[in-house]
């Protein structure tokens, strides 16, 4: 059983293809870069006129993100400056545990924004949706009636919380001591700022039926995560669909993608110093390749704000995909790397030379799909010539197609190593392990020549490597000489 767990974790890793190989974020600044940036954008808001506007104009799961990495305890000033969109955002994530509402997570954002400005517990609190106000208090409140409280022993008494009409009572029934506080804390300040609300939200989280409240804000939650691209497993694999990207490539190119790959392999040896020839022609230093970071900075704020959205959105695609949790902040940094990644040598392959053209044109999850496309009939040709030079078997040949097709990668690995790995020893079956990891890597021999790690083909620079390493796989295999 445990070796049947193990394998089955194994698998589900490489299926995810984040956590299965030595590789590090090249892409993105450090954390502790991260850190200072996020600290220098909120303090360059703060210092504004016009603050809270600028506050305000910031995308939900960005504002989000910049708190997070900043620290939230060191800039509670910008918290009551959110607008009830950003606020609702954060709660999604928040003050939710899984499926279900996190009384724990939600009261210590809350809370936040009473230590900004006292008021604000209730008046954010109040702003939520109904259905998430009910979900939450409902499980943590319970009121009764004069003749209810009567009728207790003296212990059960001491245990409620008397309102001003001295007719109705409460009682909290979590046992956290910061939950509590929160609870006391916001019907201390309702009852103050609106006795009658008060009074109906007693009423309601203790007599609404059980989960119903929680159930309903789930499905508003679901519904505002989908439109953000948090959508359901079987809806985030169609990322991996990549007709769309294959219909890009004939598009930008004029070639299908067997061509298009054909001729990129062919030239594999001399791509470095073609693609420098190109872009010098079109008048672009070889040091400065487009990417689409750089490419978000030549366009106008009116075409950079909604492409920067859609690279967010897609981002979240893939991290249901990878299966990363909103709460694993370097889980999230390699999904943000691979999302940048792969849509900049997608618009690498597509033509740099028209690059700010091609943005405008293509949503960045057609980028996405050209990278695939492209390594997807990289794989289907290396297939085909390890079956032709014997180093695999037509049956294993054909299994790992099928599993490609299905993207099946946890198995694809374990049949390399099952497979592959006594035909061709444990070097070439690495190659070809980073060549069908969900997220194509390149090997690289460190300084002494010794160890193999990975890096991600983030560029056509790197795809040349990968496909020079591909090449080398029948000289390097202990069955051919």
């Amino acid at each position: 059983m445990a070796s049947r767990l193990s394998n089955e974790s194994l698998m589900s890793a490489f299926d995810r293809g984040l956590a299965n190989f030595n590789w590090q974020v090249a892409n993105l600044p450090s954390p502790i870069d991260e850190e200072r940036g996020a600290r220098a954008f909120l303090n360059g808001l703060l210092e504004t006129e016009d603050a809270e506007s600028l506050v305000q104009a910031v995308e939900p799961s960005l504002i989000r993100h910049v708190l997070l990495t900043a620290g939230i305890e060191d800039h509670l000033e910008i918290l009551p400056l959110l607008s009830t969109d950003q606020m609702t955002h954060i709660m999604d994530f928040e003050g939710w545990n899984s499926n279900q509402i996190s009384a724990s997570g939600a009261a210590r954002w809350l809370q936040l924004h009473k230590e900004a400005n006292p008021k604000e517990l209730f008046r954010r609190f109040r702003d939520l949706e109904e259905e998430f106000q009910m979900g939450l208090l409902g499980p943590l409140v319970e009121t009764f009636d004069l003749d209810a409280y009567e009728k207790m022993n003296d212990v059960d008494q001491d245990d409620l919380q008397r309102l001003p009409c001295g007719e109705v009572f409460y009682k909290i029934k979590s046992e956290d001591p910061e939950v509590r506080v929160f609870i006391e804390e916001l019907i201390a300040q309702a009852l103050g700022r609106d006795i009658e609300y008060t009074y109906s939200m007693l009423a309601h989280a203790s007599y609404l039926p059980p989960n119903e409240q929680e159930a309903l804000a789930l499905r508003f939650r679901d519904a505002r995560l989908e439109e953000e691209g948090f959508v359901k497993a079987e809806d985030a694999a169609r990322l991996f669909l990549v007709s769309p990207g294959e219909d890009a490539i004939h598009r930008w190119t004029g070639s299908n993608v067997a061509q298009f790959v054909e001729r990129l392999m062919g030239e594999s040896i001399n791509l470095l110093a073609a693609k420098e020839v190109a872009i010098a022609e079109a008048g672009t230093a070889p040091n400065t390749a487009m990417t689409i970071e750089s490419a978000l900075a030549s366009c106008g704020q009116d075409a950079a704000g909604p492409l920067a959205v859609s690279l967010s959105h897609l981002a979240n695609t893939l991290a249901v995909i990878t299966g990363v949790e909103s709460t694993n902040r370097e889980g999230q940094r390699l999904v943000l790397a691979h999302t940048k990644g792969y849509c900049n040598l997608g618009l690498e392959l597509l033509g740099i030379a028209s690059a700010v053209q091609i943005l405008s044109a293509e949503h960045p999850a057609t980028l996405f799909k050209t990278s695939i496309a492209v390594m997807d009939e990289i794989r289907r040709r290396t297939l085909d010539t390890l079956e032709m030079a014997r180093l695999m078997t037509p049956e294993t040949a054909q299994h790992i197609r099928r599993l490609l097709f299905s993207r099946k990668y946890g198995i694809i690995m374990t049949t390399l190593d099952l497979e592959a790995l006594p035909l061709i020893g444990f070097e070439a079956t690495e190659i070809l392990k980073g060549l069908f990891n969900r997220f194509p890597l390149c090997p690289v021999i460190n300084a002494t020549g010794e160890r193999m790690t990975f890096k991600p083909a983030y560029d056509v620079r790197t795809l040349a490597e990968l496909l020079r390493w591909i090449d080398q796989v029948k000289k390097i295999s202990p069955t051919v000489h």
